[in-house]
């Protein structure tokens, strides 16, 4: 195997400028400059080639970005939420920022812009262990609320191709902490709800398949592992993006 020059993988990185397969290059590479020994040094906002960068003129902006938010937040609910324990305030997005719509009954995950335009649906599951219309113990259906997603772990980046464990195949490619905006976890006596893809039922290597049967948590939320990678990642490295779970009512 060849290894690319310095010239070559510039090269590379202009031709393929701004697709998505390079978007997520940089995500990738970001990541592993991050995780390394001279990563914060690297990383530096002061840093000369920083301060640089920063110096040039901001890419035009897309006509999407260019909509604005919804007065007082977006809440994109739809006729078959009707009913349904949910968010119980709109997300407060701005430019930038992205809405999933997770309805546990239909299980399904709806994306919007943070304008409320529908952007993709794709498979989804809500599901806890314990009895439907049941969140408040643990290990039951996600609690229905707002959240937003924090932190990501991104072990798919880390070795696309691991050894067997029980982390890779509970939580598969990509995991993410949601944090709760309304109090919903901790009104149920909850903690620690993800979104999040694997599944031991998978077994192995079902569980790290690009797209992995889906089976009940123990009350996060789970999509296929490439759904996370292909749809939701960019949205989150894109800006903030906020969650509206539905339950049915008890």
């Amino acid at each position: 195997m060849t290894s690319m020059s310095a010239d070559r993988f510039l090269d590379r990185f202009r031709f393929f400028s701004a697709e998505k397969k390079q978007i997520r290059a940089v995500g990738q590479l970001y990541e592993v400059i991050r995780s390394s020994d001279q990563g914060a040094a690297i990383l530096d906002e002061q840093a000369p080639w920083a301060v640089s960068y920063s110096s040039k003129p901001p890419a035009p902006p897309t006509p999407e970005a260019l909509l604005p938010a919804p007065a007082g937040g977006l809440d994109p609910r739809g006729s078959e939420e009707a009913g349904m324990a949910g968010p119980q305030k709109p997300a407060p997005v701005k430019p930038g920022d992205s809405y999933l719509l997770v309805n546990d009954r239909d299980e399904d995950l709806e994306a919007y812009d943070h304008s409320g335009q529908f952007l993709w649906k794709l498979p989804c599951l809500a599901r806890g262990q314990g009895a439907d219309t049941d969140w408040s113990h643990t290990n039951t259906d996600t609690p229905p609320g707002l959240y937003k997603l924090g932190q990501l772990y991104a072990d798919y980046e880390q070795n696309p191709n691991p050894p067997c464990s029980d982390t890779a195949m509970a939580y598969g490619w990509y995991s993410f902490d949601m944090e709760e905006l309304e109090g919903q976890e901790i009104k149920a006596g909850r903690a620690g709800i993800m979104l999040h893809g694997g599944g031991s039922a998978c077994g192995w290597p079902g569980a790290w398949a690009a797209q992995q049967s889906l089976h009940p948590t123990l009350g996060c939320i789970r999509i296929h592992n490439a759904d996370l990678r292909d749809k939701v990642l960019p949205l989150y490295r894109q800006g903030t993006v906020y969650v509206g779970v539905f339950q049915e009512e008890k």
